[in-house]
């Protein structure tokens, strides 16, 4: 058994029970793929996850809102009624949190639902934000659940490139499960970059 094996089988049955976790999570998924330089003011982004539409001011049916401060490198996050940012723990009004690959959004999870529907990650130094464990120069993930258009609440994530500053950052992509009250894992590219790994290097000795 080569060493390339051991490893991906050790990685996939990891994953594998991340995933049994989400029930049907990966049956019903769908990417979309925006690829969105989101701006640094008070309007930001609004977005209606379901029908992969945005727009700088109060898109039909949106859910998310993603803005800052130009004066004050941040990420904040509004939403609709309903929906919410998952945090890292209780109580509900903590900053939105970067969640670490294989983690399962879900209803077991703890969203930001304040009042005020405003979830500051506001950055500092040259590492991680005073809330939230988000990154600068880094991929972040972000969880969120929404009322889609069967009334229904539905989880899903994102994933947000970080630049230099809070300030600059790309929404790569949304991703949600479409079965309702169905979580979903965050991905472990680790993984699927191992399984290239060892694709290629049998491959290599085919020939």
């Amino acid at each position: 058994m080569s060493i390339c094996y051991r490893l991906f089988s050790h990685t996939a049955i990891a994953v594998g029970a991340a995933v049994s976790l989400a029930g049907t999570a990966n049956a019903e998924v769908v990417r979309w793929d925006c690829n969105l330089s989101i701006p640094a003011n008070t309007t930001g982004l609004f977005f209606n996850v379901s029908a992969n539409t945005y727009g700088t001011s109060n898109v039909t049916g949106w859910d998310l809102q993603i803005y800052s401060n130009a004066a004050s490198p941040s990420i904040v996050f509004y939403y609709a009624t309903g929906a919410g940012v998952q945090s890292s723990a209780a109580p509900f009004y903590l900053p939105a949190a970067n969640l670490p690959e294989g983690t399962l959004v879900s209803s077991s999870a703890f969203f930001t639902t304040s009042t005020d529907g405003a979830t500051p990650a506001t950055f500092a130094g040259g590492g991680p934000t005073t809330g939230g464990a988000w990154f600068r120069n880094a991929v972040n993930y972000f969880g969120f659940k929404f009322i889609a258009g069967d009334g229904l609440v539905h989880y899903g994530f994102g994933e947000m490139t970080v630049g230099a500053t809070a300030n600059v950052r790309t929404l790569n992509y949304l991703k949600w499960e479409t079965v309702p009250g169905v979580g979903l894992v965050v991905p472990a590219p680790g993984a699927l970059a191992l399984a290239g790994l060892c694709g290629l290097a049998r491959s290599r000795r085919r020939r």
